[in-house]
């Protein structure tokens, strides 16, 4: 399960197709291991589970320290605009 608060942040756009995903995904996961269970010992299918649990949660991890770095990331000179690009292509539109 994803928290939705991440969702929520890394889809500020899309956040329904983010969300319906997202309900998608718990249920495909809940299906492959139910079906697994017709064909795998139980011992397989925990070692199956438990390491896709550490892949996803050191994917979240991971993701967590890029959005704080990000978040943390001082203001420079490349990511604040000087002028505003629009209002001078149109103040050079204008003919009196």
């Amino acid at each position: 399960m994803c928290p939705t608060g991440l969702l929520g942040t890394l889809f500020e756009a899309n956040k329904e197709p983010a969300f319906s995903a997202n309900e998608m995904f718990e249920a495909l996961g809940g299906f492959s291991v139910l079906t697994m269970a017709l064909y795998l010992c139980t011992d397989v299918i925990i070692i199956i589970v438990m390491s896709v649990l550490l892949v996803v949660l050191s994917s979240y991890v991971s993701l967590e320290v890029l959005l704080r770095a990000e978040k943390d990331k001082p203001a420079t000179a490349e990511t604040i605009p000087l002028t505003n690009d629009s209002t001078d292509e149109q103040e050079n539109d204008i003919d009196i």
